[in-house]
């Protein structure tokens, strides 16, 4: 996943380049997914700025990470996933983590590594494991024509198709 390298500190950090195997299968989440990444990416090329700048940027990562669990748990809530309750959890423990990450990156940008390990190391496990689960219920999801449910499923199979 690594594509360039930047020294922070005396510590490299990398930039993250998207790789097929992070697709879950749905692109309404892969599109996401890959803006997340842009996100940290945003955050990592920062990380020697203003100290600042750099916390408005993690802020813009968990921000955007809030912004996407809530569009994945409605996708799920519209296809009644029947884990949608557990997966939320799963969610909104890891925006509690980052707040607190971001609480020690606000103390010292040397947090910065950890911030951006711990959420790439999150994302790709993820990824790999709980979402791909979601985007096959949503793409077998039968529902009734013309149904919010039938709309999401409709766009989410175009895009995926294309």
């Amino acid at each position: 996943m690594m594509l360039t390298k930047l020294t922070l500190w005396n510590k490299v950090m990398h930039i993250y380049e998207w790789k097929s195997q992070y697709d879950v299968g749905l692109q309404l989440i892969d599109v996401e997914h890959k803006n997340l990444i842009a996100c940290i990416n945003k955050l990592i090329i920062a990380q020697n700025l203003d100290q600042h700048i750099v916390l408005k940027l993690a802020d813009e990562v968990i921000a955007y990470a809030e912004f996407h669990f809530l569009s994945e748990e409605n996708i799920m809530y519209l296809t009644q996933y029947p884990e949608l309750a557990s997966h939320a959890e799963v969610h909104k423990k890891l925006i509690e983590q980052l707040r607190e990450h971001r609480k020690d990156l606000s103390k010292s940008v040397h947090c910065l590594q950890d911030f951006v390990t711990f959420l790439v190391r999150w994302f790709i496990e993820h990824t790999q494991t709980v979402d791909p689960e979601v985007a096959k219920h949503v793409l077998n999801y039968k529902s009734l024509p013309n149904s919010p449910e039938y709309m999401i499923q409709k766009i989410a199979k175009e895009h995926y198709e294309s």
